[in-house]
């Protein structure tokens, strides 16, 4: 039977790296993004139009694909955004607006995939977090506090659901040359074309997805090789 995943934010960047490249091995990739704006045009792919950060929304989605592909083999929670100032500068509406994408979507789209998967006993849930969740940034103490809060949910979800045969994976990219540097406020230490690519991170999302039956990877780093000024 095909298998089935859904992507939040693959519309552009890495979700939609992961759902051009997740087609090719011949998935149901269903889009869970607020708009198209990827164009794909394949007969398994599906848009499904949703705001990560509104419960309704999330429960539609995952009616509707349940429905639809009777199960979910893997979810990848991509969708996030940040916006930079130093924290004395910072807006109030701006952190509300990152936890509500970037942390209560990761938890909303995590807690209504995960009865299907724990009535069949298998999944793959792949968060996408951030070197800065690891490591503060100056002027991403929002972001970086986000992509933290990624962490910590993954890892106790982790313990969680481990003995149901569900995988969590964290992935923790470094630079990636996507719309994100487009903000003049996003400081990047590399020129664009030395750090990594969209479809290099896509690949490890793809090695997480495809473990072995008994392998996990809990938690991965990918950085750029060798970033140059």
């Amino acid at each position: 039977m095909k298998k089935t995943v859904v992507i939040t934010g693959a519309s552009k960047g890495i979700g939609l790296s992961c759902a051009k490249l997740f087609l090719k091995k011949n998935y149901n990739v269903i889009n869970a993004s607020r708009t198209d704006s990827g164009k794909i045009e394949n007969k398994n792919y599906s848009f499904i139009k949703t705001d990560v950060g509104i419960e309704n929304e999330v429960k539609n989605l995952f009616n509707k694909v349940i429905n639809e592909f009777k199960k979910i083999d893997v979810l990848i929670c991509n969708a996030g955004f940040g916006k930079f100032a130093k924290l004395a500068d910072s807006r109030t509406e701006d952190f509300d607006e990152m936890f509500n994408v970037n942390v209560k979507g990761v938890y909303l789209c995590i807690r209504y995939a995960l009865p299907s998967m724990l009535k069949r006993k298998d999944g793959t849930i792949i968060t996408i977090s951030s070197i800065a969740g690891k490591n503060g940034i100056a002027t991403a103490s929002i972001y970086s506090a986000t992509k933290h809060a990624v962490l910590g949910l993954s890892s106790s979800l982790m313990a969680e659901v481990r003995k149901d045969n569900i995988r969590v994976v964290t992935i923790c990219p470094g630079s990636v040359d996507t719309n994100f540097f487009d903000d003049p406020s996003a400081e990047l230490g590399s020129s664009r074309d030395s750090i990594l690519s969209a479809d290099e991170v896509a690949e490890v999302c793809l090695i997480s997805a495809e473990l072995p039956q008994k392998a996990l990877l809990s938690e991965i780093e990918i950085r750029p090789l060798n970033p140059q000024k």
